[in-house]
């Protein structure tokens, strides 16, 4: 596999030489850097050249990462020069409607990127701005068509109404919005918004059991729990923890209590099935309907929280808020 490169900034700091005549005893040459000759020319090329730490930083960046550590940040204009952009037309599952993008095809970028080699890693782990973490097996890029969304063809923001609580509110998907060529995919429609993150901005190739090794079963777990693990990493960690690993939006689920150490399993399989059921106003997303074996998947959850409250890990002092 070739090597990952690190790319920095292309732009340095830019030195200009300006040259003064005298006119009473010859030529005169100065050299001069960063000073600017004449009020009205030194007003305008001044505040274009501001030092890089004075200007406010692109919102379109999106950083590009191989097992946490940083290999690349791009800006909207730098891929779009490493990629072709085009339009898009998909089954937008939020909406649960059609919608139109403006896109970056996803796995040409990665190989503009990273390289080829990327196909050779385990899991991709997003990060919005929100906190909220989502991950996916590499198969699924291979296995299907994502795209990098970066505004809306059909309408005049780049955002999407979504439902929460019982009712539907408009949200911004800026910087960029991962989305899948679905339109005539049954699988993908029937995945509904798996995998659909927005306001994207870290790209990272994990091992899952690099990322996750606090929320990994003990050693000799049983298959069920292995599936439960499995299913909690891709329904869950979006949103929830694990002794302290996972998304940040819900609730940590383990320390210093598991939900089966509280709840009935009955009441949990459908608060998992169907939150607002149960609270009209929960946040909290029902597990997709379209699943297959959805019954099942939901008993496999639960036998993962089940086992892992067994191997709580607690946080650090400062996590926890002690002084």
């Amino acid at each position: 596999m070739a090597p990952w490169q690190k790319t920095g900034s292309p732009h340095g700091p830019r030195i200009r030489l300006a040259g003064l005549s005298a006119l009473l005893s010859g030529v005169v040459v100065f050299v001069v850097v960063g000073v600017v000759v004449g009020a009205v020319v030194g007003a305008d090329v001044g505040a274009r050249s501001a030092p890089a730490s004075s200007r406010s930083p692109d919102p379109t960046r999106l950083s590009f990462l191989l097992r946490g550590e940083v290999q690349s940040v791009r800006v909207l204009d730098e891929l779009e020069k490493m990629v072709v952009p085009s339009k898009l037309r998909v089954f937008e599952p939020y909406e649960e409607g059609p919608a139109e993008f403006r896109v970056l095809p996803f796995n040409a970028v990665l190989d503009a990127v990273y390289g080829a080699g990327w196909r050779e890693q385990e899991e991709v782990l997003l990060t919005c701005a929100d906190g909220y973490q989502p991950a996916f097996p590499v198969r699924r890029l291979l296995d299907h068509k994502a795209w990098l969304a970066f505004d809306r063809v059909d309408g005049p923001e780049f955002s999407i109404l979504k439902l929460e609580s019982g009712k539907r509110r408009r949200v911004d998907l800026s910087p960029y919005y991962l989305i899948w060529d679905n339109y005539n995919d049954a699988e993908l429609r029937r995945q509904g918004d798996y995998g659909w993150p927005y306001q994207l901005i870290g790209i990272d190739l994990i091992r899952a059991s690099d990322r996750f090794p606090k929320m990994t079963p003990a050693p000799g777990a049983s298959s069920q729990v292995l599936a439960g693990f499995t299913s909690f990493r891709v329904h869950c960690t979006r949103c929830h923890a694990i002794n302290g690993e996972g998304g940040s939006i819900g609730p940590e689920l383990n320390v210093p209590r598991n939900p089966v150490e509280y709840r009935d399993p009955s009441w949990l399989r459908q608060w998992i099935a169907d939150p607002s059921s149960l609270l009209a106003s929960a946040r909290m997303p029902a597990l997709n309907k379209h699943l297959v074996d959805r019954d099942r998947v939901i008993d496999d959850i639960l036998a993962y929280l089940g086992a892992i409250s067994q191997q709580k890990v607690q946080p650090p002092a400062a996590t926890r808020g002690d002084s």
